[in-house]
């Protein structure tokens, strides 16, 4: 069950790896940011982003931040959104950003292998649930982050996907 605190703090985590940089950023209680630029850093960032689960009042994101923008807004060309229960040792993710090799450019949502144990939220906020076989295991976003990183922020294929409506 998600809870919502009257003082939270938008916090948030960059991963650096040579030139290139994935900043994570959630709404939670948690304090202060991290710098991650190896794989460890990064675990350690979605470690962090596992602890602060119970308390996240937005779904983590994830985006490289050399990466173009777009809009007035400069909103990233691109982007992973998840979120994640730690008690079942679930989650799940949205893509948007680069087109496959069919040219869709998604949005995307991962394809677990069967329905989920609990109900993941495309939408914390607004409680919009993922499909029930979006899950995931945590060591699959893990390593879908690892590689969102080391590809400059394409979508993994650590996990599979399936398309979606929306983000």
């Amino acid at each position: 069950m998600r809870t919502r605190s009257e003082s939270h703090r938008c916090t948030s985590y960059q991963a650096t790896r040579g030139s290139l940089s994935v900043e994570f950023s959630l709404q939670a209680d948690d304090t202060g940011p991290i710098i991650a630029g190896d794989p460890a850093e990064v675990d350690r960032a979605f470690d962090r982003i596992l602890a602060a689960a119970p308390r996240l009042l937005h779904n983590p994101t994830a985006f490289i931040r050399e990466r173009p923008r777009t809009g007035p807004a400069g909103v990233p060309d691109h982007g992973l959104k998840l979120d994640v229960c730690p008690a079942h040792g679930v989650g799940a993710m949205s893509y948007y950003g680069d087109p496959d090799t069919s040219g869709q450019p998604g949005p995307w949502i991962t394809r677990g292998p069967g329905p989920s144990p609990v109900v993941l939220r495309r939408d914390i906020d607004s409680a919009t649930p993922y499909p029930a076989d979006a899950a995931v295991t945590l060591d699959d976003i893990r390593r879908a982050l690892h590689e969102f990183l080391t590809t400059g922020g394409r979508r993994p294929t650590a996990v599979d996907w399936q398309q979606a409506t929306t983000w």
